[in-house]
């Protein structure tokens, strides 16, 4: 039997894997960002995102190895994952805008316009050895982008939909799982990739450690065939 540890506090991808059928504890990765990418330098935006999602899983697993962290959940087979989604536009990455000011910045380049999702996955499989030990099955981690083409929002769409606050902390000031869903022409890929966690690769990456995806629903899991 597995329990399924998400490494991230987004509400969106915890609702992406609830909706999915699981029901994933949480952990907070505690990485700083700024820190790692001044530190390794990726050349692309796309290498930028699998990067962190590395970082952010990584870090966890590194606690609960160091038994840094408390014991989640009660059985002894752990799936975590992690993840990373940047906005490239221009060739460069566009993540939570934070401010209205930045929002808007955001939308009057990337409106009318097609832009590139990147989300970095990380997972990785341990087993429990003690109480609070655990070692390392193995890791995958992997790449998804998705294109979005947007609308082009009038100034007041534009001001009415920032001063909701919802483009403020999600990655390119968009998001298509609630109010941005309507400046949102069309897709190119996974949708669930653009809202935080590409679930079809995500059950890939499982079945690459030897977790059938379908066991995850019942609250048990066979070995993968």
């Amino acid at each position: 039997m597995t329990d399924v540890l998400l490494a991230s506090t987004s509400p969106s991808r915890l609702s992406l894997l609830t909706a999915a059928g699981l029901a994933p504890l949480v952990s907070a990765p505690g990485v700083d960002e700024d820190a790692v990418v001044e530190h390794e330098r990726p050349e692309t935006v796309a290498a930028q995102a699998l990067l962190l999602a590395h970082a952010k899983g990584e870090a966890v697993v590194a606690r609960l190895l160091a038994g840094a962290e408390e014991a989640p959940g009660d059985r002894d087979d752990l799936l975590l994952l992690a993840s990373d989604s940047l906005l490239e536009l221009d060739g460069q990455a566009v993540g939570k805008p934070h401010t209205p000011e930045a929002a808007c910045r955001v939308w009057q380049r990337m409106g009318g316009r097609s832009a590139v999702l990147h989300t970095g996955h990380f997972a990785a499989r341990l087993r429990r050895t003690a109480p609070d030990g655990w070692r390392e099955e193995g890791r995958r981690a992997e790449l998804a982008s998705t294109t979005i083409r947007t609308a082009a929002p009038s100034r007041r769409e534009l001001e009415d939909y920032i001063a909701t606050g919802e483009p403020l902390e999600v990655a390119g000031a968009l998001t298509i799982d609630g109010l941005g869903a309507a400046f949102v022409e069309g897709i190119d890929g996974d949708h669930t990739n653009v809202i935080g966690l590409s679930i079809p690769l995500v059950r890939r990456l499982a079945a690459d450690l030897g977790i059938a995806w379908t066991g995850l629903w019942r609250g048990d899991t066979p070995e993968a065939h």
